[in-house]
């Protein structure tokens, strides 16, 4: 359990990494941070959710996952709620698929770093063997 912690903060650390120096990776995180907050607002304003709820259902809208008791009741929420679905979901995946190669490039990263160190080992133990001989 020690284990699946530290990679994933490892994880967490490549993807911060990334976001200060990847123009691109920092551009969509942006443009997501600032898609939830509008869908946030709006559902918050307009449709009157109570803030959780809104933020709730503009993230699960955009991960296609979003709970239906809180779904847009007026003319104006829905046509707001289809753009939102156009527009931020497409967003969001690129977004995800991006995360997702970093966590697998720092995976790789990290069983590479593992095998040479344990290549290392036991190269240190053959000759401490061979020296016995």
């Amino acid at each position: 359990m020690l284990l699946e912690l530290g990679l994933s903060g490892k994880f967490m650390d490549e993807m911060i990494k990334r976001l200060v120096h990847d123009k691109v990776f920092r551009t969509l995180g942006f443009l997501l941070f600032v898609l939830i907050l509008v869908g946030t607002m709006f559902f918050w304003l307009v449709e009157d959710n109570s803030f959780l709820g809104a933020l709730a259902y503009s993230v699960g809208t955009l991960s296609m996952n979003s709970p239906y008791n809180l779904a847009p009741k007026s003319t104006i929420g829905v046509i707001f709620n289809i753009i939102y679905i156009f527009i931020g979901v497409g967003v969001y995946l690129i977004f995800v698929l991006e995360a997702g190669k970093t966590i697998i490039s720092a995976h790789e990263e990290w069983e590479k770093k593992r095998a040479e160190k344990k290549a290392l080992k036991k190269a240190a133990k053959e000759a401490a063997a061979q020296n016995k001989l």
